[in-house]
């Protein structure tokens, strides 16, 4: 079983995004995967149907085989939960007096019923960031290709760095440009400083501004299932197919 955290250093990246549709590709390949949502804001849920009613989650039925959701779409997924104010403060406060909680809790859904564990965590440095590296195996940064995810991508392998040194199963991180510009300037530039600057950590493909991730959304499903043959599905799945690759290296 695999662990694979995606992250980002700020929000609006498309993280979610992302890391759902890896899921789906992984299932769409027959690979046994549960996607778990670390970041409060709970969207992981959105895109895989899931009754917006539903208040269940992580935070209140824990990290265990109870908690997992059946999608429509092949992926088991765990979402984060609809939580008050009070509720997340205390959720976070068992999470700093226990830095292990998400890797045990990954551990008692049985390893070998499971190929893979996706979890999103919220952008920037938080105890959700700490306790999904801490589980890890891999992370996959996702920037988009401006200023400000240039700016924080340095800050972000920090992190990364920080809290796996002591980690020897952790492989490394990967960054991926998500929101792709066909034209533009800076878009191009931001792309090509990005693989001057981490010519080894950059995925060697884009995933392309597409209209039809917005619109997969809207109607609750991966983009993968929604329209397959547009340019986000294509890239999405050729991102996972060099991941696949990368890992038997």
């Amino acid at each position: 079983m695999q662990v694979i955290s995606f992250i980002s250093g700020k929000g609006g990246v498309g993280k979610t995004t992302i890391a759902a549709n890896t899921a789906m590709a992984l299932a769409q390949r027959g690979k046994r995967v549960v996607v778990v949502d670390l970041d409060p804001q709970n969207t992981l849920r959105l895109h895989f149907g899931m009754d917006p009613l539903d208040i269940a989650g992580l935070v209140r039925e824990g990290l265990s085989s109870q908690s997992v959701f059946d999608s429509a779409f092949g992926v088991k997924f765990i979402p984060f939960g609809r939580v008050l104010a009070g509720e997340l403060d205390e959720f976070e406060a068992g999470l700093k007096a226990n830095p292990r909680w998400i890797r045990d809790g990954i551990e008692s859904l049985n390893p070998d019923t499971l190929d893979f564990v996706i979890l999103d965590t919220p952008p920037g440095p938080s105890v959700f960031l700490q306790q999904a590296l801490h589980a890890s195996h891999r992370a996959v940064a996702i920037v988009l290709a401006d200023a400000a995810s240039f700016v924080t991508t340095a800050r972000l392998l920090e992190l990364v760095g920080y809290h796996t040194s002591a980690e020897p199963d952790f492989k490394g991180v990967n960054i991926l440009i998500n929101q792709m510009p066909d034209t533009g300037q800076l878009g191009q530039q931001v792309r090509t400083a990005l693989y001057d600057q981490y010519p080894a950590r950059m995925a060697p493909l884009s995933i392309h501004r597409d209209p039809a991730v917005s619109e997969a959304m809207a109607y609750e499903r991966p983009v993968l299932q929604y329209e397959p043959g547009c340019r986000a599905s294509q890239d999405i799945d050729s991102f996972v197919s060099w991941m696949l690759a990368s890992d038997a290296q």
